[in-house]
């Protein structure tokens, strides 16, 4: 399997399990943290592997990094859920701040994602579904983007890190604003779907016989 192969795979997954994850996160949330913990493993692995010769020898380091990153993942039930949060304030403060400074501040980032990481783990199931929503519609979002364009991985996490330091926020332009709305449409849709199925599951279990 050549680079572009596993890139493009890498990103039609990442494409569909962030839209699972934006209706279905809490839900799903433990085979979620499996997933992201495979998927980083795997990653590494076959980066890794690639310079020792590629193929089979990459394909069998991202296995075995996968597998490490799915278990290490869950046993680390509560720091995940802590990562998530830290991770979901601090990017969301990174995307407000992007708007009216060229700069960032690091100590922000640090302050807001010990808050949103504490809040996460205070009020695991409000946090979880805002952040998986929030996740996923980006994560499907970027990944289309980067489809439709031809990029590979690099081009997603380029991506990333630009929203992370503000430069696609101060870029503005119509694709931006266009890919703005359709992941506020994707988020505010999953967080109402997942608040409202968890409701009814609420009253299923409280209804007598």
């Amino acid at each position: 399997m050549d680079t572009q192969t596993f890139g493009l795979m890498w990103l039609i997954g990442a494409f569909f399990l962030g839209l699972l994850n934006c209706f279905f996160g809490y839900r799903l949330f433990m085979i979620t943290v499996a997933v992201v913990g495979l998927a980083i493993g795997a990653s590494f692995g076959y980066m890794m592997g690639n310079p020792l010769g590629g193929g089979m020898i990459a394909v069998v380091a991202a296995v075995i990094l996968g597998l490490l990153g799915a278990w290490a993942s869950v046993a680390a039930y509560y720091a995940f859920i802590f990562i998530i949060g830290a991770l979901g304030f601090a990017l969301l403060a990174a995307f407000v701040s992007g708007l009216y400074s060229n700069t960032v501040s690091q100590l922000l980032l640090i302050v807001v994602g010990l808050i949103g990481g504490i809040l996460a783990v205070s009020l695991q199931r409000v946090i979880i579904i805002v952040a998986t929503a929030a996740q996923g519609a980006l994560s499907a979002v970027l990944a289309a983007v980067v489809i439709v364009s031809g990029g590979g991985i690099w081009a997603y996490r380029s991506f990333f890190y630009r929203i992370l330091d503000g430069q696609l926020a101060r870029g503005g332009g119509m694709w931006f604003f266009a890919g703005a709305l359709v992941w506020f449409i994707l988020f505010a849709s999953g967080m109402v779907a997942q608040f409202k199925r968890g409701k009814e599951m609420y009253w299923r279990r409280r209804k007598p016989g």
